[in-house]
């Protein structure tokens, strides 16, 4: 039997068996303008998934004998036929980081913490800094051109500086529609109000020399008692992995963001040992938590938080 769908130019993140995955988003309507996608678990033999570009696709769908399916696979073998239509897929050039240019159509004040945000449509989030505060909302509605959020929640962070802060979380909350001209993205309330606007931040490419082995040298700006084990660091730019020890287990995660300046690590799993003394180590996991930024003086390594202080420092280690 042969079927014909609509295949997204976002894969997203889904569940499959223990673990997660990047699946295909289907529609198998006729109005692309309106679509209602879904996640599509299989792998279509002859079908190359290109990002960017909405496909619409003739399938063969072949049912399988119960003693043929494999283990967490389909009953269904599917098989492409033919590609039947090719086009853009507007909404994949929303991806990225913005920084905010406009605020209810005014220009910013130079003077206060300029708010940005991060789209990440693999897993349907918008992240925002608001010049202190980070903000994240569930991407629940987007087409061509309409854009809905949940609910934007936010740290509570007391700030110093001055900030937009509060009128940007209320415009983040009221977004219905948006444009992409360009560079920019122009987003809009339910009454055509043009209410945010951003320009793209263009990829800075990460300094090759990260990708090493780090020795700690201070945390927090405090000297390592060279009678207590040293904490360690290995960073690999190839596969955005950190790993290493840190005093008393061994820690391993990803890494979410890294450009020739900025560095953030995701979630940190590690060993659970015991040792008699734990305060080097506690104190370096609390630390790597914080780290927003990096700079490279020579042999040295210094990683900073959101305020630019220092809180990791490091020598290389090979």
């Amino acid at each position: 039997m042969n079927k014909v769908f609509w295949v997204s130019g976002i894969k997203t993140e889904c569940s499959a068996g223990a673990g997660k995955m990047q699946c295909l988003n289907i529609y198998r309507g006729e109005d692309i303008n309106n679509p209602n996608w879904e996640n599509f678990y299989a792998s279509i033999k002859g079908f190359e998934f290109e990002e960017g570009y909405l496909q619409k696709i003739e399938v063969k769908e072949t049912r399988l004998d119960k003693n043929e399916v494999p283990a967490d696979g389909s009953s269904i073998k599917y098989e492409l036929i033919k590609v039947l239509d090719k086009q853009k897929d507007i909404r994949s050039e929303l991806n990225g980081d913005w920084t905010l240019v406009k605020l209810n159509n005014a220009p910013l004040n130079r003077m206060v913490a300029i708010p940005t945000i991060t789209i990440e449509l693999s897993k349907k989030v918008l992240a925002a800094n608001g010049g202190c505060n980070n903000f994240t909302g569930q991407i629940e509605t987007l087409t061509a051109s309409e854009i809905s959020l949940g609910t934007v929640a936010g740290t509570k962070k007391a700030c110093i500086n001055k900030n937009v802060e509060p009128e940007f979380q209320k415009t983040l909350n009221s977004i219905s529609t948006y444009q992409i001209q360009g560079e920019t993205v122009i987003f809009f309330d339910k009454t055509e109000k043009k209410i945010l606007e951003f320009i793209k931040e263009k990829p800075n490419n990460p300094n090759q020399r990260l990708h090493d082995i780090w020795v700690t040298t201070r945390i927090n700006g405090n000297p390592i008692n060279r009678m207590s084990p040293i904490p360690r660091m290995e960073i690999n730019l190839t596969d955005l992995k950190v790993f290493g020890y840190d005093g008393c287990n061994q820690y391993s995660g990803g890494i979410k963001k890294v450009t020739e300046n900025q560095i953030v690590f995701g979630n940190l799993a590690s060993t659970k040992k015991m040792c008699h003394k734990m305060d080097t180590a506690e104190a370096f996991i609390k630390a790597i938590n914080q780290v927003a930024f990096y700079k490279l003086e020579g042999l040295n390594l210094i990683l900073m938080n959101e305020e630019n202080e220092e809180v990791l420092a490091f020598l290389k280690g090979d």
